[in-house]
């Protein structure tokens, strides 16, 4: 009872702590909306405004560039590698400037794989991020990644066969509307017996005090207003969404950050704080006809 009572009051506390926070529509820049939407465009535009310094050192996201470290090997590794002349296929949703997509394709092309061995997709509907994500793709990375303008609804809808062998959604899921309609339109662009990956702040009186309270209001590593606790998904119910669509649950991690040494861990105790989440996508399962 003790825990409950503090928690909505936490609760209040963030609600009331970000309540104030204003996000302006962004000059000239393009966002790609579809009918069937779970953008939120404030987010969307929130992330936008650092374009500029998206991969500077002393980048408010430097911590989320940090997070390579751990999640590049772990997405790999659930990648067959073995080498049957097949083309194999990443689908990066919500990638930002590029940190992951450009890190995967360099973990590729460090174990040799060629152009015609691996393809790395990138969605991102702010057209700012995405010309930030290009300019800064290394030449000799240019054959493995392709970066679009998009959301995942609007390319699910236009490409009938996405058949990616590994969807990726590494800290997007806590800024869209409809968690569980967003979820299910990413795993649609999996093939029958692909992978998925998430990552994602959990919902905790734990993950407020360290994402929010601490990583914001004290420590100031990210803007004020970056994380929102009431769209902060919990992981029995990103299992529960994973489930409900004819997925099956491979392994779940806690993922732990030290912000002074700018370094993220593995660490199963922090599950509460953060977490991701490796699925498969049943053979069952039914073709979405958005």
């Amino acid at each position: 009872m003790k825990i409950s009572v503090g928690l909505v009051f936490l609760q209040i506390i963030s609600s009331r702590c970000f309540s104030s926070v204003a996000t302006k529509h962004t000059e000239n820049t393009e966002i790609m909306e579809t009918s069937k939407n779970t953008l939120n465009l404030d987010e969307v535009e929130k992330f936008g405004k650092l374009s500029a310094e998206w991969w500077s050192p002393s980048s408010p996201l430097r911590s989320l560039h940090a997070m390579n470290s751990i999640r590049v090997p772990y997405i790999a590794s659930t990648l067959d590698s073995s080498r049957d002349g097949k083309k194999r296929r990443i689908l990066d949703i919500g990638c930002g400037g590029g940190f992951l997509s450009e890190g995967l394709a360099e973990h590729f092309h460090t174990l040799g794989w060629s152009d015609d061995a691996i393809e790395i997709v990138g969605l991102e509907p702010n057209s700012n991020l995405v010309q930030i994500a290009r300019a800064h793709l290394p030449k000799h990375l240019e054959g493995k990644v392709t970066y679009l303008v998009d959301t995942i609804e609007n390319y699910v809808t236009q490409n009938s066969n996405p058949n990616f062998d590994t969807v990726v959604m590494s800290e997007v899921i806590e800024h869209v509307d409809n968690p569980q309609e967003f979820l299910k339109y990413a795993i649609s662009a999996a093939k029958s017996g692909g992978s998925i990956y998430l990552s994602t702040p959990g919902k905790s009186v734990f993950s407020w005090m360290t994402l929010i309270l601490l990583m914001e209001h004290v420590l100031q590593i990210f803007p004020v207003g970056t994380h929102h606790y009431e769209k902060l998904v919990d992981l029995k119910d990103t299992l529960r969404m994973f489930r409900e669509n004819n997925c099956e649950i491979r392994e779940v991690r806690g993922c732990f950050y030290n912000p002074l040494l700018n370094v993220w861990h593995w660490n199963d105790s922090f599950k509460p704080v953060a977490y991701a989440v490796h699925a498969l996508k049943s053979n069952s399962v039914e073709k979405l006809n958005p």
